[in-house]
């Protein structure tokens, strides 16, 4: 589990700390860096990921320097360039900008996460450094919490499955198989809906290892939220290249394809396609109550949160929802009015819902003037 992450000069951020918990709302108005901090731990999960997968091969010269990693590579977050990565898009120090560094100097991202193991408790702290190399690369390197370079990382920290969920994008009319590096690079860009069949093919595909349960169990989650049965996907490169998934209501026998229904089924059906089909010991989901009426909002949400509790895995959801906060303890949010914080009681969380409320109203009047 992630206890504490340190962000450096990415995105909106020059320097902050964020202390987590087992279960965190992100609330705030828009761009107000809910999004920045998902983000920043799916960046150093990348990071921690590159670096592992070469770290047989490394040279004396790389671990001092980072490995490189190209824009096509970074599958994280989207991005134009990599420049797009550091506050401000400055990669270097300006003249008098700060009296400890050179002027022209490399600025330096670090993320650094602290966790601590949920089978022995240990506590560990790692951190991913990048530099920038031009508009399509960066090199990236791991530290202590000492800021010492090295070569290995912790074994939770190298055990810990992330997987950041973006907004819900829409869904394509057809969906052929995609291997998982493609999908990866997929979401990266914010098309999670190009992907849905092939994680319900995932899901659905489990029987075959003799884990049947993760379909089930989508299965019945989509029936009781919606009273649609879900039909068993079908798919065989040979014959068609196109994955088939569809649903149909359970008093009848007509069948639709997923496209056909409507914006909150195709939100709830990712989410719980990316729960079961990925399963993570984070998972990080960016504004989840999209398209899902008030009602659905909490259905949804209390299932997010039971089958994270089931499967012990940390949940981290960015949100505008006055339904989820309201679920939620004050100690578990993290408000992003101002500057970023836990809060600590009642009356303090009655004020994140009331600044969300006029936030919306002045948003809907913004649009109707335009």
């Amino acid at each position: 589990m992630i206890t504490e992450v340190t962000i450096e000069h990415f995105k909106k951020f020059g320097r902050e700390e964020f202390h987590l918990d087992s279960s965190i709302v992100l609330a705030g108005p828009n761009n107000s860096g809910k999004t920045t901090l998902l983000q920043a731990i799916s960046v150093w999960n990348l990071g921690v990921q590159k670096w592992l997968s070469e770290r047989q091969e490394l040279s004396k010269a790389k671990e001092r320097t980072g490995i490189p990693i190209t824009r096509k590579d970074f599958t994280a977050i989207p991005l134009r360039e990599m420049n797009l990565l550091w506050l401000d898009r400055r990669t270097a120090y300006r003249k008098d900008e700060s009296p400890e560094r050179r002027s022209g100097e490399h600025k330096l991202i670090k993320i650094s996460l602290s966790g601590r193991s949920p089978s022995t408790r240990e506590e560990w702290r790692l951190a991913v450094g990048l530099r920038y190399a031009n508009k399509e690369q960066v090199y990236v390197w791991l530290e202590d919490g000492n800021g010492n370079h090295v070569v290995d990382a912790p074994r939770a920290a190298k055990e810990m499955a992330v997987v950041h969920v973006p907004p819900f994008s829409g869904i394509g009319a057809e969906e052929t198989g995609l291997n998982s590096g493609y999908q990866n690079m997929l979401v990266g860009q914010g098309k999670p809906g190009d992907i849905l069949r092939n994680l319900l093919l995932q899901v659905y595909k489990k029987r075959e290892q003799g884990e049947a349960e993760p379909w089930l169990s989508l299965v019945r989650s989509v029936r009781d939220l919606f009273g649609y049965q879900l039909s068993d996907p079908i798919y065989n490169e040979l014959t068609d290249p196109f994955i088939r998934v569809e649903y149909g209501h359970e008093e009848g026998d007509t069948t639709f394809d997923i496209a056909s229904a409507g914006s909150g089924f195709h939100q709830v059906l990712m989410l719980l396609s990316f729960f079961h089909a990925r399963p993570a010991s984070v998972l990080l989901l960016d504004e989840p109550d999209a398209h899902l009426h008030v009602i659905l909002q909490r259905q949804v949400f209390d299932t997010l949160r039971s089958t994270a509790r089931e499967k012990q895995c940390q949940l981290l959801v960015s949100t505008h929802s006055e339904v989820i906060l309201q679920d939620a303890a004050p100690e578990q949010i993290l408000s992003f009015y101002g500057s970023p914080h836990r809060l600590q009681v009642a009356s303090e969380k009655d004020q994140v819902r009331e600044a969300l409320k006029r936030l919306s109203s002045l948003d809907l009047l913004s649009a109707e003037s335009g």
